[in-house]
């Protein structure tokens, strides 16, 4: 999202299952106890002290914000960082030229190297943000794509040589793809080469537009899995709006994106504090009660 890296651009219960072990026919042969992979919820933060003012109940965080960053770690929260230097947006490079920065490799090996108790093994990196999204000059030709990809392959070639502990991810925005068939096959293509994979699909106020998010919302976790079937899910759920508006349609709205959020490995809430370059009145916790009631399995109690 353009939100995303503005995500901090400068990041419900905390759902972590036990496994039960089978229970045999009286023997002594039960199988042993298999773990159950955590589920991460996080939120979006840009300081530490939002770690202790957030109405939203998380066990995970992402932040622009490399003291918050190592609060979150030190609070004992998993840790989306934000590595977005070594990618720049599709909006600032010439179309069909896209490229990384020079300094791409010198820019990482400083970073791994000031940061290494942050890049702990199986630690969530964010490289690129609304990969292929070009609001100003958007485009669905293949010249134009093309550098971007490889510029994704270096990036990530990058990233296992000097950090193959971590789990590298992008995200996509529907608004970067809807009727862009060719943007579509690049995002597959995209989808293939990282370990983790997020999306967000926000309103911005038009009802005609709630069916295609739902759509885009219900068909992404299978959609990626197609293209790579060991992929790991993150929904980017919203947690903004603009008091203008229509209450019951963006409540109607949430109530279907947070049902279709199980679908997903993950989720993480954007816009419940934070809300980069939005006005404050914008921010989740701002909400009246008839649309925090959405969000109420995932909120603290006593803030109903």
């Amino acid at each position: 999202m353009q939100l995303l890296s503005r995500w901090c651009r400068t990041g419900l219960v905390a759902l972590t299952l036990a496994a039960l072990a089978a229970c045999g026919g009286g023997g002594g042969n039960a199988p042993a106890p298999t773990a159950t992979p955590t589920r991460w919820v996080g939120e979006v933060l840009a300081t530490p002290a939002q770690l202790h003012t957030g109405e939203l109940q998380t066990n995970a965080g992402y932040a622009g914000d490399l003291a918050t960053s190592a609060a979150l770690q030190q609070a004992g929260r998993a840790a989306l960082l934000d590595m977005l230097f070594l990618m720049p947006p599709a909006a600032t490079q010439v179309a069909g030229r896209y490229q990384l920065p020079a300094n791409a490799e010198s820019l990482l090996v400083a970073y791994v190297q000031a940061n290494a108790s942050l890049l702990q093994p199986g630690v969530r990196v964010l490289i690129h943000d609304e990969m292929f999204w070009n609001p100003q000059h958007p485009s669905d030709d293949p010249a134009v794509l093309a550098p971007q990809l490889q510029a994704l392959s270096a990036a990530v070639a990058l990233m296992r040589r000097h950090a193959p502990q971590v789990k590298v991810g992008i995200t996509l925005t529907p608004w970067g793809s809807m009727g862009q068939p060719n943007t579509l096959a690049a995002m597959r293509q995209a989808v293939a080469m990282v370990d983790w994979v997020g999306t967000d699909p926000y309103w911005f106020g038009d009802p005609a537009s709630v069916a295609d998010l739902n759509r885009w919302t219900r068909e992404f976790p299978a959609w990626v899995k197609q293209a790579n079937p060991g992929v790991e899910t993150w929904l980017i759920a919203q947690a903004f709006k603009d008091p203008n508006w229509d209450t019951p349609t963006f409540n109607a709205l949430m109530t279907e994106q947070l049902r279709l959020a199980l679908q997903y490995d993950h989720l993480i809430f954007f816009g419940w504090q934070f809300v980069s370059e939005l006005p404050m009145a914008f921010a989740g916790q701002h909400f009246g009660r008839d649309t925090k009631q959405v969000y109420a399995n995932y909120l603290k109690p006593g803030v109903l």
